[in-house]
């Protein structure tokens, strides 16, 4: 399950108003972000390949720190055996905002991930761009493309002194 039906989601545009093209824009974002997750969920490499350029940059914690560019060290984890995972997994989107600035789109919002009586959450970033050949007439997941993103595990709380 990605998301929570019915829960609040911050969504900004770089105009006061949302145009309808914005609007058109930030559903077919939220169907691209929701269908890269599952194909990351899943494991399915070639919903993951079609939704990411292969250009991709990253931070994300498995990079230790790193600059990563490109899908090869992405695929790596799609390749892994996973079928001696039994527990069930849970994913939810909480405080998500979305930006749309031309043919450039960033989401930003925390992940929490579910694995039996397990919760992570993961805060991330994800830059879209819109696909070069993309209309109107194309549908929501192909008409964007991840070209960076951020994700990191928060370490600890701020406590004011």
């Amino acid at each position: 399950v990605f998301g929570t039906p019915g829960m609040p989601a911050a969504i900004s545009t770089s105009l006061n108003s949302t145009t309808m093209t914005d609007k058109s824009d930030i559903n077919d974002i939220r169907l691209s972000n929701a269908a890269l997750l599952k194909s990351i969920a899943n494991g399915d490499w070639q919903t993951y390949s079609l939704l990411v350029d292969d250009r991709i940059t990253c931070f994300e914690p498995e990079a230790c720190g790193k600059l990563v560019k490109g899908k090869l060290f992405h695929k790596h984890y799609f390749e892994l055996d996973k079928s001696s995972e039994q527990i069930q997994r849970n994913e939810t989107i909480c405080d998500e905002a979305i930006r749309i600035m031309g043919d450039t789109a960033l989401v930003t919002y925390v992940r929490l991930i579910q694995s039996g009586f397990k919760t992570i959450s993961a805060e991330e970033t994800r830059v879209w761009r819109r696909a070069p050949h993309a209309n109107s007439q194309s549908t929501a997941i192909g008409k964007w493309k991840l070209v960076h993103f951020h994700r990191s595990h928060p370490t600890s709380h701020f406590v004011p002194s």
